[in-house]
C-alpha cells in the first residue's frame, strides 16, 4: 500500500493539520460537540475553541442545534457547512473530458463534458484548464472551497508521485500528470487508476460504506479491479494491483486483443462482445442493450455469449474473493446493472464454482449504483479519501 501524505499549502481556506483533525471528525460523526471533539481529536479545548471559532468565521462549520445537557450548560453542536466545502473530478478517455464539481457528500452540483483537440499532454492540461475555469463559473463555486481535485485515468499510475505509467488508450508514457494539473488549476490534485478510484468511491460514498475491506470489478471502459483492505487502498509495488484484464484465467478461452488466449476482457467488456455478436450471427445491433434482449429471447449465440460471460464473472469475483478473503464484492458498468436485475445468476455461477473448488464460504455481491457517474465519483472519492480518512 502506498498513500501519498495529504499537504495544505494549496488552499489558504484551511491551513492546520489541527483544522483537518476537526472536519474529519465532523465528517464521520455529522455532528459534534465541544466536548467530543476535544475528546475524539486529543485536544485541549482551548484549542478546539479557536479551531470552531475560525472555522466558522470561514464558514466552513456551522451550529446545527443546542443538544441535551448532562447536568450543566447546554452544548452547541456543530457540523460541517456543505455549501463550503467541495471537491472536483476529472475522467480524461481518448475521446472525450468529463469535469465535475461535487460536494463532500459526493452529490454532483455541476458537470462539464468536452472533447479534446489534442491528446498531446501539455497541450490537453492546458485546454483542461480553460474548460475547469468555465465549469467553476457555471457551479457559482469559489476556487478556495476546493478542498482538492481528483484524476481518475485508465492506465498503471504511481499515485503517490503522481505519475501516469503508461495508458495505452492514450498513448501516455511516464508523464507527471500531477504536476502539470497543479500548475495549471493552482490546486490540489490526486490520480489513480479508474478502478482503484471506484472502489475509493464505493467505499465513500457507494454501496460499501459499512464495509472495511472489498474487491470493485470494473467491467467498462476496459477491465480491472480496485482493492480496499482494511479501508486502505492496495496498489501494489508497482501500481499494478487489480489488474487483471488481461490475466487468463479462462482455461481453453478464446484470443484476446493482447495475444493471449483465455483473458477476462474478451468476456465481459461489452463493445467486444457486441462485435463478436454481429460477427457471428452477420447482423447489426441498434444498441448494446440488444444483446441482452436477445439473449433472454432465447437467441443462440446471443445467449451463449451472455451465458459465457456470467461464467468468466463467476471466476473473477471467485479468484477475487479466494485470494483476498475480503467478503464483499461491488460489480460496476453494465454487468453490475445486470446483476441488480438478475443477480440470481450471477451468485449461483459464483457458488457453483466455489464448490467446485471445495470452499465452504458466502460472499456478498453488489451491483454498483454509480452509474456511468462511476470514473468520474471515483476522482471524487479519492480526494475525499485523502481529506477525511485519519490519522487524527
Amino acid at each position: 500500500m502506498r498513500r501519498r501524505k495529504l499537504s495544505l499549502s494549496s488552499t489558504r481556506l484551511i491551513r492546520s493539520f489541527n483544522a483537518v483533525s476537526v472536519l474529519q471528525t465532523l465528517y464521520r460523526e455529522g455532528s459534534s460537540s465541544r466536548a467530543r471533539l476535544t475528546k475524539v481529536t486529543n485536544m485541549s479545548p482551548a484549542t478546539i475553541t479557536r479551531i470552531i471559532a475560525e472555522l466558522i468565521e470561514q464558514g466552513v462549520i456551522i451550529e446545527e442545534r443546542i443538544g441535551e445537557s448532562n447536568g450543566g450548560r447546554r452544548p452547541i453542536i456543530f457540523r460541517l457547512n456543505y455549501d463550503k466545502l467541495y471537491v472536483a473530478g476529472i475522467q480524461i478517455l481518448r475521446d472525450q473530458i468529463t469535469l465535475v464539481v461535487c460536494d463532500i457528500k459526493g452529490q454532483i452540483t455541476t458537470k462539464k463534458v468536452f472533447q479534446q483537440y489534442s491528446l498531446e499532454p501539455e497541450t490537453l492540461v492546458a485546454e483542461l484548464a480553460n474548460e475547469f475555469d468555465l465549469l467553476l463559473a457555471m457551479s457559482k463555486v469559489d476556487r478556495e472551497h476546493i478542498l482538492g481535485v481528483g484524476l481518475a485515468i485508465s492506465g498503471i499510475v504511481d499515485g503517490e508521485n503522481g505519475i501516469l505509467i503508461r495508458s495505452v488508450s492514450l498513448g501516455w508514457r511516464d508523464i507527471r500528470i500531477v504536476e502539470l494539473l497543479e500548475k495549471a488549476l493552482n490546486l490540489q490534485v490526486f490520480v489513480e487508476n479508474d478502478a482503484n478510484a471506484a472502489a475509493l468511491a464505493e467505499m465513500w460514498i457507494g454501496e460499501a460504506q459499512d464495509v472495511s475491506s472489498l474487491v470493485y470489478i470494473k467491467t467498462t471502459t476496459g477491465v480491472g479491479a480496485g482493492i480496499i483492505y482494511e479501508g486502505n487502498l492496495l496498489t501494489g509495488m508497482e501500481g499494478m494491483a487489480g489488474e487483471i484484464g488481461h490475466i487468463p484465467l479462462i482455461r481453453g478461452g478464446r484470443q484476446c486483443r493482447c495475444g493471449q488466449y483465455g483473458c477476462l476482457e474478451p468476456y465481459l467488456y461489452l463493445p467486444d462482445l457486441v462485435r463478436r455478436y454481429e460477427n457471428e450471427a452477420n447482423e447489426q445491433l441498434g444498441n448494446e442493450n440488444e444483446l441482452f434482449i436477445k439473449a433472454a429471447d432465447g437467441h443462440p449465440i446471443a445467449r451463449m455469449i451472455v451465458d459465457e460471460a456470467l461464467e468468466a464473472l463467476g471466476v473473477t469475483i471467485s479468484f477475487a474473493e479466494v485470494m483476498l478473503d475480503v467478503g464483499t464484492v461491488i460489480i460496476g458498468g453494465i454487468w453490475g446493472e445486470i446483476y441488480n436485475q438478475s443477480g440470481t445468476i450471477i451468485t449461483e455461477k459464483l457458488q457453483d464454482i466455489l464448490e467446485r473448488a471445495g470452499l465452504n464460504k458466502s460472499v456478498t455481491v453488489k451491483g454498483s449504483k454509480l452509474g456511468e457517474d462511476a470514473d468520474l465519483l471515483g476522482a471524487v472519492g479519492l480526494v475525499i479519501n485523502q481529506w477525511f480518512t485519519p490519522p487524527i
